[in-house]
């Protein structure tokens, strides 16, 4: 997690949302998906979709693999974002299913680790 680095300038309205969100690792942002209520994903949503393209021209002056660190933690919030905005979209009551295959017996690849 990223939580306790600064995001670059510019950016600073979503400075709150890194502690929780700006996270490493594709098991670690859906586990925290699943771990929250629906109306904590809005605002999420909310606060990120709005500056989706900002992020993403702001990030394109970088290599992918050489982030500082204030753009790895705004990319480890749109990734987070990005990872966890289907509930929203298709308007789900709830970010998990009952009746869907584990979480935990999802056996992810290094590449989906890796950012």
């Amino acid at each position: 997690m990223t939580g306790t680095q600064t995001l670059p300038e510019g950016f600073g309205d979503l400075q709150p949302l890194v502690a929780k969100w700006a996270l490493k690792g594709q098991k670690a942002r859906y586990s925290q998906m699943l771990a929250v209520d629906m109306a904590e994903l809005r605002a999420l949503y909310d606060a990120v979709l709005p500056r989706v393209e900002a992020i993403v021209a702001h990030l394109d002056r970088f290599p992918l693999d050489e982030y500082p660190p204030a753009e790895q933690a705004l990319f480890d919030l749109a990734a987070t974002f990005a990872e966890t905005a289907h509930p929203v979209d298709f308007k789900w009551k709830a970010p998990q299913f009952d009746d869907i295959f584990p979480f935990e017996r999802v056996r992810l690849s290094s590449a989906s680790e890796k950012w």
